[in-house]
């Protein structure tokens, strides 16, 4: 059986670097990344749990959004073959799918992955508050609020954000939902 997850040891830099594998998948982050994390990491001086547990919960939202881009992908029988981390973004590569629909539900994926995450910390924090350390909101603030932030512009209908596919579900809804009932209305005739 293979692993879910596997941390490559020792870690070669390259232009894309092969840091894990997620059920095979490799997945890379670019050189960029790695740098604006070592900027980071120089603040760790002035405030070492704040900057390392902001860096990942950053990390993090990238992480969670394209691996519900693999996730949905896999579910919709679809090879994946790599995540990218960027600074900014992130691309699953996956085979072509099947039909438009299926094309529809891999980029739902991911926004559907950092809402699952996002969701239950903004609803906490609504009710609750922030905790009393700094370093813990920071990954609340970024985990919660500024993934949905992310997830909501991910869903403007502009290329090459995923709300250029994604919307085109309801179209592809109504067309299955009437091809569906063609075709019971069919049956019944006969």
């Amino acid at each position: 059986m293979r692993k879910t997850v596997e941390v490559l040891l020792p870690i070669k830099i390259d232009k894309l670097t092969e840091v894990l594998r997620i059920n095979g998948v490799p997945v890379y982050v670019h050189w960029s990344v790695l740098l604006i994390a070592m900027f980071i990491l120089v603040n760790v001086i002035h405030s070492p749990a704040t900057s390392l547990l902001g860096l990942i919960a950053y990390m993090g939202v990238l992480f969670i959004h394209e691996s519900g881009h693999l996730i949905a992908a896999q579910r919709m029988r679809c090879e994946v073959t790599s995540i990218r981390l960027y600074p900014i973004f992130g691309i699953t590569k996956f085979e072509t799918p099947w039909s438009k629909f299926d094309h529809c539900v891999i980029a739902w994926g991911g926004v559907f992955a950092q809402a699952v995450v996002a969701v239950p910390i903004v609803l906490w924090v609504v009710f609750l508050g922030y905790t009393r350390f700094n370093a813990i909101n920071a990954v609340l603030a970024v985990l919660g609020f500024f993934s949905l932030g992310v997830a909501a512009f991910n869903l403007l209908p502009i290329s090459p954000l995923d709300g250029s596919i994604a919307w085109a579900i309801i179209p592809e809804t109504i067309k299955r939902l009437r091809d569906r009932q063609g075709i019971g209305a069919a049956r019944r005739r006969f």
